[in-house]
């Protein structure tokens, strides 16, 4: 009876590691809506659903797309854009900071909402 008993306390404690970690994990670090006043560009907000889906949106449009993240690599494909993007990212707190790599696109530092 003691055996069965330490067999099913590990069993139920591997489930519960198990549970947990299914939970976590699946976030990135870009999931959430971000914005910036880029002077020109006026207001621009991305919003990343952490599954791989976004959009970005300022006062004369909105657009969805996708992205992926490799390490410090975004790209952004969005509905109107004939290319990809690839902005290298970081992220600090509320703060992200985007900049386009072909130095031609919506680069700046965006604040979390």
């Amino acid at each position: 009876m003691k055996k069965l008993s330490k067999t099913l306390a590990l069993l139920l404690a591997l489930t519960m590691v198990l549970c947990l970690a299914a939970c976590g994990g699946s976030k990135d670090a870009l999931s959430g809506t971000w914005s910036a006043d880029l002077g020109d560009d006026g207001v621009i907000t991305w919003t990343f659903d952490g599954k791989g889906k976004c959009t970005m949106e300022n006062s004369y449009m909105k657009q969805k797309g996708t992205y992926t993240i490799d390490e410090d690599q975004l790209t952004v494909t969005l509905e109107s854009w004939s290319d990809p993007s690839t902005y290298t990212f970081s992220v600090d707190g509320s703060s992200l900071t985007m900049n386009e790599n072909s130095g031609y696109g919506i680069s700046g530092t965006f604040a979390k909402k």
